[in-house]
């Protein structure tokens, strides 16, 4: 298991646009996208020497809480190709069990992206309430595998692996750590904006303008750097409707 440095979760920043690209904030979550065995499992799975940090973001689910994520690729808004270059590391801080709502994931569901229709019911927790209609899942429901963790264990699913994850039914917030990992081979064919990145290890490429990690934890200058940052991930990911906020 992961030796994590952060200890009383309830201390997190989590609101609005703090609870993404947390890693250029806080020093805790900068050195979760570096630390050594993550980073290793992540070259192993994409094949390469040259790994970027796309985002971060807390994901929580408060104890006896409704909200849940439908089945939905990561793919899917975000233009970043090809998405085999793509993987999230979900870090678990604290346990997640399938009674506080742990991820769900399709095996051999990364093979194609699907059609996504969107939704308002306000208990789905994905920014644009999008969801993977049954009709396209036919082949596939039946066979999901809880990703049950500890604290401090590691998942890795690819960038168009189907998964969900259900409401927390239990007394405790169940807290997770998502990171987006990608090669120096991905762009972002969407291009509204140029977009930021943080260089892990090797050669950065020429798609991304490079970020840094932070100096001190939500400094001036760091909070100004994650505004930047977000600015034009948003733009980007909502096809440059200004208006639209991540959840």
């Amino acid at each position: 298991m992961l030796l994590l440095c952060l200890l009383f979760h309830k201390l997190l920043v989590t609101e609005g646009d703090h609870r993404f690209r947390v890693h250029l904030l806080a020093s805790w979550a900068n050195a979760l996208v570096h630390h050594p065995t993550i980073i290793s499992a992540v070259k192993t799975a994409l094949d390469s020497p040259n790994i970027l940090c796309w985002s971060t973001d807390l994901c929580i689910k408060s104890a006896n809480s409704d909200g849940f994520f439908s089945w939905h690729q990561d793919s899917t808004y975000s233009g970043l190709t090809p998405p085999h270059k793509v993987v999230t590391a979900w870090v678990a801080l604290t346990p997640s069990t399938a009674k506080n709502g742990c991820m769900q994931m399709l095996p051999s569901s990364h093979l194609a992206q699907l059609e996504h229709l969107e939704s308002q019911d306000s208990s789905n927790l994905l920014s644009l309430g999008q969801y993977i209609p049954d009709t396209q899942l036919e082949q596939l429901l039946g066979t999901e595998v809880a990703m049950e963790l500890q604290p401090g264990e590691v998942s890795l699913h690819s960038w168009r692996c189907v998964h969900k994850s259900g409401p927390n039914t239990t007394n405790k917030d169940r807290v997770g750590f998502a990171i987006r990992y990608m090669t120096d081979e991905v762009e972002n064919m969407k291009m509204v904006a140029r977009e930021r990145a943080t260089l892990v290890c090797g050669s950065a490429g020429y798609s991304w303008d490079l970020e840094t990690g932070p100096s001190k934890d939500y400094g001036k200058k760091e909070m100004e750097q994650h505004k930047e940052s977000m600015e034009r991930e948003k733009r980007n990911y909502f096809d440059g409707k200004e208006t639209q906020e991540f959840k």
